[in-house]
């Protein structure tokens, strides 16, 4: 019999590699893929030995038309694809203006078209079979717009809306999906990918930080929660979106004036 598999973008490193690991554990066979520029953190030879699982690694640029039809196509010829996790992402760290068009143009590329594509090749199998886990990952910045990266948080509040609409339509059809909120987490490419150090990053500190493993912990627990589909681990993100919530708009913007540029 067929092992199951799970699909995870963006796995070398941070929280697509703490997916991984999780999910190797629970016996699935792996296929992940990572930029072809990103160091690779998860230690893939260790995990097919100790979990006596198979890994599937593609090195794939979701910005490139190409990577991203070869990877739509691995996924629509794997029927035991039952997990599908978009994680692969990045930000600029700095304003919009100071970006060229072909830049912006490959973040909605890799936040909006790859996830949507990839959703849509893994579905039909998905959908004969009754069952499936879909996550997206987010950002806590999804529900605060920033003036230090406005195209991140606008594709990342797409994806939020994007999966609970997806949850309506499949709830009754043997389907999760969830989208997933984190704050800042550590151990990632993120930040090195955009040429940020952590010490940069001083205005952001009232921000916290979690660890990969731990949002993983309590993405995994909030899919046992059937009507759980907008998942933002910790307590304290928790708090700040509720606390952005209820502010005026115009307090808003004087509160991210101070604290997130």
């Amino acid at each position: 019999m067929d092992k199951k598999v799970a699909f995870i973008s963006g796995a070398t490193s941070g929280l697509g590699a703490a997916f991984a690991r999780h999910f190797a554990q629970q016996g699935y066979d792996l296929i992940i893929t990572g930029h072809p520029d990103d160091k690779i953190s998860l230690d893939i030879e260790e995990l097919k030995i100790k979990n006596n699982v198979n890994i599937e690694i593609i090195l794939a640029d979701f910005a490139n038309e190409n990577d991203v039809a070869r990877t739509e196509e691995i996924i629509k010829k794997n029927k035991e694809i039952d997990v599908l996790i978009n994680n692969a992402g990045f930000f600029f760290g700095k304003p919009f203006w100071q970006n060229d068009i072909r830049s912006l143009e490959s973040m909605i590329k890799v936040h909006i078209n790859t996830p949507v594509r990839l959703i849509l090749a893994a579905l039909p199998n998905m959908t004969r079979k009754s069952k499936g886990t879909i996550i997206n990952l987010s950002s806590l910045v999804s529900f605060m717009p920033v003036p230090q990266d406005a195209m991140y948080s606008a594709t990342k509040l797409f994806s939020n809306s994007f999966m609970e609409s997806l949850h309506i339509s499949f709830k009754d059809k043997g389907i999760k999906v969830q989208v997933l909120c984190p704050g800042f987490v550590r151990n990632t490419n993120f930040h090195e990918r955009a040429g940020l150090k952590l010490s940069e990053l001083k205005n952001w500190q009232i921000l916290p930080w979690m660890e990969p493993e731990d949002v993983v912990k309590i993405s995994v627990r909030n899919l046992r929660k059937k009507n759980k589909v907008v998942v933002i681990p910790g307590f304290r993100n928790r708090a700040i979106k509720f606390f952005i919530s209820i502010l005026p708009r115009p307090l808003y913007y004087r509160f991210a004036t101070r604290f997130l540029q």
